[in-house]
């Protein structure tokens, strides 16, 4: 009885050791994990922009990083979930560097309400978060934030009041149309399509105009559009009142908004 016991007062002293000798390790091997996260870099695909976050982690310590996991979410300004993205890493090896790439891909159309960030700037919050199982023992969790300024690409856009000029065959619609791009990100190049309706919703004009107006470049100056268009219509279906629909189409979004008519001196 006397040898088991003392048996198991050294395999106690044995075991608290190890213990001890683990959780010095841990800590030492945690403080020579290193960080680097370098410059965010942007690609613009033909239906999405690619956000690349380039991180270089260093993982100086005893053991193995497993499961490692970084997460991205973006909010909008008042706290509502916009995107999610998620970058997997099995193992980082003891004494290994390695070099992992996060990327995030903004396609717009997927995004909720993603019309209302066309035409009004704003800033996006940023939520960062790291998770990993060090050594197969100890779960770590990080999380930091940040905030993304956005520019709107149909910043400010303004439709001016729709003008009718026609004689007894036809009649030529006219209305001036302006906005500025802030957006650092998308070069606009697509079409612009105008549709004429009367008051009874069929269409009696159309004609598309093409657009192109390239990103902003961070100076004091804006890329703007300031175009009159011009639409002939039907004047045997014109009526006194309608609406014009204007619908911008890109490979990355499109956007409809509609103003009335009234032309009531013609008739």
């Amino acid at each position: 009885m006397k040898h088991a016991l003392r048996a198991l007062r050294w395999a106690t002293i044995i075991l608290w050791i190890f213990l001890v000798f683990l959780i010095i390790t841990l800590v030492y091997s945690s403080f020579n994990i290193g960080i680097d996260v370098g410059e965010p870099q942007f690609f613009v695909e033909d239906d999405r922009i690619i956000w690349a976050i380039p991180a270089r982690i260093n993982n100086g310590g005893l053991y193995g990083i497993y499961d490692l996991n970084l997460t991205t979410v973006i909010e909008d300004a008042d706290g509502a979930i916009l995107l999610k993205s998620s970058s997997f890493v099995p193992l980082i090896s003891k004494e290994e560097t390695r070099q992992v790439w996060h990327n995030i891909s903004i396609s717009l159309e997927k995004i909720p309400n993603y019309q209302a960030y066309l035409i009004n700037d704003t800033n996006f919050i940023i939520n960062h978060s790291v998770r990993l199982n060090f050594g197969k023992v100890i779960p770590c969790f990080f999380i930091f934030n940040s905030t993304m300024p956005w520019g709107a690409p149909l910043y400010n856009l303004h439709v001016g009041e729709p003008d009718c000029q026609f004689n007894a065959t036809h009649c030529i619609v006219s209305l001036n149309v302006s906005f500025e791009n802030h957006s650092p990100y998308i070069n606009l190049n697509g079409t612009l399509k105008v549709e004429v309706l009367n008051q009874n919703e069929e269409k009696i004009g159309m004609n598309s105009f093409p657009i192109n107006v390239p990103p902003y470049q961070g100076n004091d100056n804006y890329p703007t559009y300031n175009e009159t268009l011009t639409i002939p219509v039907d004047i045997s279906k014109l009526t006194y009142s309608g609406k014009i629909r204007l619908t911008f189409q890109t490979s990355m979004f499109s956007y409809e908004t509609e103003v009335p008519y009234e032309f009531e001196e013609i008739f």
